[in-house]
């Protein structure tokens, strides 16, 4: 059996998608299709190891209050959880769909963090590490009340139990995490955030693993992903371009990615283009579909035998 994936979520959400014809700003505009779920982007990941046939657990902070919305969504969509009550409430973000115009996200910061929260999720990992993980996903972003280098802290833990861990995080976040010994897997923008403009994209990713980082991977949406490791790099692409719903790509590729370095227990032995060539076709499985943690499984199936990932220089 594939090694259980955790995932972490510091700012978790309650997820909206709308579906609507046409999107007419400072008009009123009906919505004949309505989706809610818990969210947030750990939980998005884990919802896609489920999807692809892995076992996962979300571990997440979630409100203090009563009704927890959140945790009721979670057992709604049937997905393992521990939890750890430190917000006032949880936030909600709402992705508007349009054929047309694509996807246009609305997204609160959500709500500051109470003191419990960083002492709270350090023991709830430490816990799920000690009963064995494959592989660890922190994802999103960091809520107010917490300092930016938690996810990095929490990277370092798992470096320490020698469990693979994926940051997929951004900003200052992201800067704190990238000496962390942890998997760093930004998008375009977040990557020249990082490093700068200037940087070309390989070259950037270079420098982040002679800084620390176990691998980088970075994402290009319809120009495919980059994979740099101490081993060399790789770049893959889509089968095709695919339209649709963009929200959760990045969650199914850190779902596709984690489950490889479950299997192989480390970077180190990683098929790397065949773990990359996953992660672009899982990605491009997730944008078919209405709302983030879910991807079309027969899409990712076809994709999956045709996506070739090519070595860099």
């Amino acid at each position: 059996m594939t090694p259980r994936i955790l995932t972490v979520t510091l700012n978790p959400a309650i997820d909206v998608t709308y579906r609507v014809d046409v999107l007419r700003v400072g008009e009123t505009v009906r919505v004949p299709d309505v989706r809610s779920r818990a969210g947030g982007k750990g939980v998005n990941v884990a919802a896609v190891v489920r999807a692809l046939g892995g076992e996962s657990l979300a571990l997440a902070l979630t409100t203090t209050g009563a009704p927890d919305e959140f945790r009721a969504g979670l057992n709604r969509l049937g997905l393992a959880h521990r939890l750890v009550p430190a917000l006032p409430a949880v936030r909600r973000t709402v992705a508007v769909v349009t054929r047309a115009d694509g996807t246009t996200m609305l997204q609160e910061n959500g709500f500051p963090a109470g003191e419990p929260a960083e002492a709270g999720i350090v023991d709830a990992l430490r816990a799920e590490l000690a009963a064995g993980a494959g592989a660890v996903v922190i994802s999103g972003s960091v809520p107010a009340g917490l300092a930016a280098d938690v996810p990095a802290k929490l990277a370092r833990l798992c470096v320490r139990h020698e469990v693979p861990v994926i940051a997929d995080v951004s900003g200052a976040a992201l800067r704190f995490a990238a000496g962390s010994g942890a998997v760093l897997m930004p998008n375009e923008t977040e990557l020249a955030e990082l490093t700068g403009p200037a940087r070309a994209a390989a070259d950037a990713c270079h420098d982040l693993v002679a800084e620390g980082a176990s691998a980088v991977v970075a994402t290009f949406g319809t120009d495919g992903a980059i994979a740099v490791t101490p081993r060399g790099a790789w770049r893959a692409r889509p089968a095709e371009v695919v339209t649709g719903n963009p929200a959760g790509a990045g969650d199914a590729a850190a779902a596709a990615l984690a489950r490889h370095l479950g299997d192989a227990g480390g970077t180190s032995e990683v098929d790397w283009p065949v773990a990359l060539a996953d992660v672009v076709a899982t990605s491009a499985a997730a944008v078919l579909r209405p709302v983030a943690g879910e991807i079309d499984v027969a899409a990712r199936g076809r994709w999956i035998r045709v996506v070739k990932a090519e070595r860099m220089r």
